[in-house]
């Protein structure tokens, strides 16, 4: 049995970036020298989303149970001076004419063809104590947590351009054809 989909135009959904991974604080480990200095690496970038047009006009109803989305974070930063793990991008598809606003700032996307637009951009990773090293600070015991994720709940809502108008006498049968 075949069930259609339902016809959805407007929806709101929560999106988010993905959050910075937070630098450490880690020593070296070398044979034969006890302190080999600062070895804490810097965090991962987090996911960056985007939003790409397609020209199915249904395409919201696949957004009607899952509302929330969030690209991956960043990964924490590693020892002998490792980077983390950057997240992975999310791209998201909405119908061409959708026009997705931010329901707190009132700012607001038209998605007006296939190509993915940029919309949010992930945390930057924190720094390791082996960023902060120098002539003065050879043993430095700082480092910087990882940046917050952007995004909130967004409004979606599609905009169908009529191609054809009817005009006519009023009871003259123009919503039965």
């Amino acid at each position: 049995m075949y069930i259609t989909p339902m016809f959805i135009d407007e929806i709101t959904l929560n999106i988010w970036s993905g959050k910075g991974g937070d630098g450490i604080v880690s020593w070296m480990h070398e044979k034969g020298r006890d302190h080999a200095g600062p070895g804490g690496g810097d965090g991962g970038k987090g996911g960056d989303v985007y939003l790409k047009g397609v020209h199915d006009i249904a395409k919201l109803a696949e957004y009607r149970f899952n509302k929330d989305f969030k690209a991956e974070d960043g990964g924490s930063g590693l020892g002998d001076c490792m980077h983390g793990k950057a997240g992975n991008d999310i791209t998201l598809e909405f119908p061409i004419g959708s026009v997705i606003t931010n329901t707190e700032t009132g700012d607001f996307v038209e998605i007006l063809d296939t190509e993915p637009v940029f919309f949010l951009k992930g945390g930057w990773g924190g720094y390791g104590n082996d960023h902060f090293k120098s002539s003065t600070n050879i043993r430095p015991k700082e480092s910087t947590p990882g940046k917050p994720a952007v995004g909130g709940e967004f409004f979606i809502e599609l905009k169908l351009v009529v191609d054809l108008g009817l005009i006519g006498l009023p009871n003259a049968g123009k919503s039965s054809l």
